[in-house]
């Protein structure tokens, strides 16, 4: 039923927009919308017109994308289409610009203005933003995680110009990081094709995207496998280059400066600012720790200290899909959030099955309440007390829901797992506790048992609740004395715990067996990982114990499911090259959102946009969320300000999550 009525609006769409009496019946300018664009080589500045390529517009559905109009450009690379108004502000919109081997792509919102360019730089924001959508050269999904898709496009690329958006431009990104230069670089090595006079080259990329037919093809393969063939990709960029600033030599996959050095294809997005409102921040970012995504995308992230200071932060932020704070638009909350017992926030945060979302509080620096946990509606209301729940917890890190709205906490310093029943603090439900110590964070399977880690004696336990209290089914080692924190689970139930101090990754299956130890991929100190809907492997690094010329990074491992591995490589095998997936320094130091140095008051410049990080999160259309934690140096961890600055979120790398409780699942 679902492609017969695809099929039945393509074919209503294409009558209205061929007959000349639907214009006459319709009055044309109510029901369609005029589309004006270019399709060049470059940009404003430096555009080479293409001359009679066929633009086609789609709009992305669930099943397959539907056509809504083609023509072909004039002399001057220029195109004119009517199309149909979107029957709703959600709906995404594709446009392909095709000549033989040439094809490029541009994304379309609702609210768009009704003109834009089609060129290598959109067709490079296409690939990443949408790289998980693709089914071969054509996008589709459902509508929410394409909008969201369609929002981190435009984070990349400003749709009208062609050229690199905004937030590239400007801190936290700018030269802070390479992401600017990087969107540059590859449009570069498109236009090394797409020139006129170029086009002899598009064979060396296409043998360098593993025999691609295209450069549409090509650039979603460099998306989708970033560390693959990185100096033959990037010499490709010097070929032609309409797109500045693009990386130097110096900031290539040889730099001698290893900050600044390319170590993969990926492009990364770094956000900072935690106030919807204008003006100077009233909650800044001070070691994010953790996050969860609600049912719009929302990412409400935990907050440890006071920007600057090492004291406890009492506010939290939540930004939307794209990363921008929230603004409380259409019931949604409106950051930064405060209230409700917020205090030093740690690695707990949880969304219930009713949208509240529930935060540990660890609470920094020697202050009362000694924990707590905070509970908020899905608008950002607070739902607890001044103090927050307290109830026997002290100093909580893990907070998890399961499926029945039970409330799972880690009680870090008391030993022991609390459980607040249907997410009633007031029940007198025991605590559970046993010879393992310091619990520090908690995840639920989808039959509603959960799995806690114990940093203080490196043991992983898998709890059930019952009316009378939880019971242990098993506990197992992970590693010696080696600080485990973080734990995922997979689509098969298997449970995979960092193990820090080892710079490992365990994996156990529901039983208790042993997968294995692993590392590679430049895992060094890992704190949080991630599973995605594919069962690949996202782990959160915090580095070594000597930090100074550490360059911090994500890695990725391949799960159980190994179809969705490149080729050869089984579970535990490192996918992420030897450094990790990183942020290079474009050459200046990193600023807070008041634009003073990270350090301030200090005067020493930092280079490294990327952090010690303790998580990350995957979002529903593969974006990677990771934490920046704690600042680089070590000289700030207990005395002056140790908390890092903002979120970087690595785009279209992982296989879409549908927010929820339970094992990662596909939206």
């Amino acid at each position: 039923m679902k492609l017969l009525s695809e099929l039945a609006v393509a074919a209503t769409l294409a009558a209205m927009l061929s007959s000349p009496a639907s214009a006459a019946t319709c009055n044309e300018n109510a029901c369609t919308r005029q589309l004006t664009g270019v399709v060049s080589s470059g940009g404003l500045t430096s555009g080479e017109p293409l001359k009679g390529a066929q633009v086609s517009v789609y709009v992305a559905t669930g099943y397959r994308p539907v056509l809504l109009a083609r023509t072909t450009t004039n002399r001057l690379g220029e195109f004119t289409v009517r199309l149909p108004k979107p029957q709703a502000a959600s709906e995404t919109r594709f446009a392909v610009a095709s000549d033989g081997n040439i094809e490029l792509m541009t994304v379309m919102s609702a609210g768009d203005r009704p003109r834009l360019r089609i060129n290598e730089m959109t067709t490079v924001a296409s690939a990443y933003a949408m790289a998980q959508f693709f089914d071969g050269k054509r996008i589709s999904g459902k509508s929410l995680p394409l909008q969201v898709a369609a929002s981190m496009f435009r984070n990349l690329a400003a749709p009208e110009s062609g050229g690199v958006s905004n937030v590239l431009r400007r801190s936290p990104n700018a030269d802070e990081t390479n992401a600017r230069r990087l969107m540059a670089t590859l449009s570069n090595v498109l236009a090394g094709c797409v020139r006129k006079g170029a086009r002899g080259n598009c064979a060396a990329l296409f043998s360098a995207t593993g025999g691609s037919k295209t450069t549409l093809e090509a650039i979603i393969t460099i998306a989708r496998n970033p560390a693959n063939r990185v100096r033959e990709i990037f010499a490709l960029a010097s070929r032609e280059t309409p797109f500045q600033p693009a990386l130097l030599v110096s900031q290539g996959p040889d730099a001698p400066n290893k900050l600044m050095r390319l170590d993969a294809f990926t492009v990364a997005v770094k956000v900072n600012r935690t106030s919807a409102s204008d003006g100077p921040e009233t909650c800044p970012f001070g070691g994010t720790g953790n996050l969860v995504f609600d049912h719009r995308g929302y990412a409400w992230i935990t907050n440890n200290v006071v920007q600057g200071t090492p004291g406890s932060a009492n506010c939290f932020a939540v930004l939307k899909p794209d990363g921008k704070p929230a603004d409380g638009a259409n019931g949604t909350p409106k950051s930064p959030l405060s209230g409700g017992g917020v205090l030093g926030q740690g690695f707990g945060i949880t969304q219930d099955p009713s949208g509240n979302i529930w935060a540990g509080n660890f609470g920094w620096g020697g202050v009362n309440p000694i924990g707590s946990v905070s509970k908020f509606s899905p608008d950002g209301k607070a739902m607890s007390p001044k103090a927050g729940f307290v109830s026997t917890l002290n100093r909580v890190q893990g907070t998890t829901s399961d499926q029945d709205g039970n409330i799972w906490i880690a009680s870090y310093y008391g030993n022991a797992v609390q459980v607040f029943p249907a997410g009633d603090p007031s029940t007198d439900y025991p605590p559970y506790a046993d010879s393992n110590t310091k619990p520090f964070y908690i995840v639920v399977d989808d039959a509603g048992a959960a799995y806690v880690s114990y940093t203080g004696t490196s043991k992983l336990s898998k709890l059930t609740y019952s009316r009378s209290g939880l019971r242990k089914v098993f506990t197992r080692p992970l590693g010696s004395d080696s600080n485990p924190k973080g734990i995922g689970l997979d689509t098969e139930g298997n449970v995979w715990a960092t193990a820090g101090a080892e710079s490992k990754i365990y994996a156990y299956d529901p039983d208790g067996k042993l997968i294995g130890a692993f590392s590679g991929g430049g895992i060094t100190g890992p704190w949080g990982l991630a599973v995605d809907s594919h069962d690949n492997v996202w782990v959160a690094n915090f580095g070594p114990s000597k930090q100074l010329d550490f360059k911090y990074r994500l890695s990725r491992l391949c799960g159980v499911n190994t179809a969705h591995c490149p080729d050869g490589l089984g579970t535990g095998d490192a996918i992420s090259p030897e450094t990790g997936y990183t942020l290079p320094s474009g050459g200046d130091q990193v600023l807070l959102a008041n634009g003073e140095p990270l350090y301030a008051p200090e005067t020493e410049p930092c280079f490294k946009p990327f952090m010690r990080s303790t998580a990350t999160q995957v979002d529903m259309t593969g974006n990677v969320w990771v934490t920046n934690n704690w600042k680089p140096s070590g000289l700030n961890d207990l005395t002056k300000n140790p908390g890092g600055d903002g979120m970087v979120i690595f785009v279209g790398l992982a296989a879409p999550v549908k927010p929820g409780i339970g094992q990662p699942k596909a939206p």
